[in-house]
């Protein structure tokens, strides 16, 4: 199941859940007609976002799930199913109970015990599917930091590129050049940094990372433009490595440094929020660092 899709499917099933809590308890309201009203419309509704919600439930949850919306004795501990089904069948034995009995309600179906509970149960069960599917907050912490550093490359490399006391300064003229000094840069900050390593073959090709950051499972990518290689050809391999990247064991975000020192894309702002995604199975930041 793909990360982001299940993370915004479970994100939409639980905004809805006030609503449906609110249809319930206008179901065993004194107004009649606005108690109709909300059992046609849970009745309507709660089926199609029940049906959702075990569609975008891992395995493990899913009987969880269900055990809440049908019980495995309903005479006994009635459950979603039997209250949406008759939230207004009147409890054959209300006058005849004491009255610290008289709490469950004159309804057969207790709004509480039947309803909301087991519907906050489902909930929660929805809050821990999204949860295995949130961006980690390590790694989406080392994306942002590597993010602000590649900010900050043309300003480093004005100054490397700069001669001084005449002596010649470091030349970037390439990408091979530019992967010399984000290596030397990685380092000052990161332990474990693994240069060139190549993907395992997927779809008829293999994909080579510049730099692997193993304990934070970052990989680091370098793109240079020149004239040959601008927006539309960059993003096309950009595309093409986060397919590559995406599954991968050691990788859970990938940050690309596209370093464009004669200005070659027009709009840096908009190249990176089309690439840039929060999906849990892939972090992409992209970073037009322009001279």
């Amino acid at each position: 199941m793909n990360g982001a899709g299940a993370a915004k499917r479970i994100t939409a099933l639980l905004d809805q859940i006030d609503e449906l809590a609110t249809f319930g308890t206008v179901t065993q309201g004194e107004d009649e007609s606005d108690a109709e009203l909300a059992i046609r419309q849970l009745q309507d509704r709660y089926p199609l976002w029940y049906s959702a919600s075990l569609s975008s439930l891992p395995d493990d949850l899913r009987g969880r799930f269900i055990e809440q919306f049908e019980a495995r004795y309903p005479t006994v501990s009635p459950r979603i199913k039997q209250f949406i089904a008759h939230p207004r069948k009147p409890w054959a034995l209300y006058d005849s109970v004491p009255r610290f009995l008289k709490g469950h309600g004159r309804w057969q179906y207790s709004l509480k015990d039947s309803y909301k509970e087991p519907l906050l149960e489902q909930r929660r069960l929805l809050l821990e599917a999204k949860a295995r599917f949130a961006i980690n907050p390590e790694v989406q912490h080392t994306a942002e930091q590597l993010t602000e550093l590649f900010r900050r490359l043309p300003a480093a490399l004005t100054i490397l590129e700069r001669e001084h006391r005449h002596r010649p300064g470091l030349t970037v003229a390439d990408e091979y050049d530019l992967q010399k000094v984000l290596h030397a840069l990685l380092r000052l900050h990161f332990d474990d940094v693994e240069p060139e390593e190549t993907t395992p073959r997927r779809a008829g090709g293999s994909y080579r990372i510049d730099f692997v950051l193993r304990q934070e499972q970052v990989a680091i990518e370098a793109k240079m433009t020149r004239e040959s290689l601008g927006a539309k050809e960059i993003r096309s391999q950009l595309v093409d490595d986060m397919f590559g990247y995406r599954g991968q064991k050691n990788v859970a975000a990938l940050v690309v440094v596209v370093y464009d020192p004669t200005r070659r894309i027009d709009n840096p702002a908009g190249f990176e929020h089309d690439l840039n995604t929060d999906d849990p199975e892939l972090l992409v930041r992209i970073v037009v660092a322009q001279g």
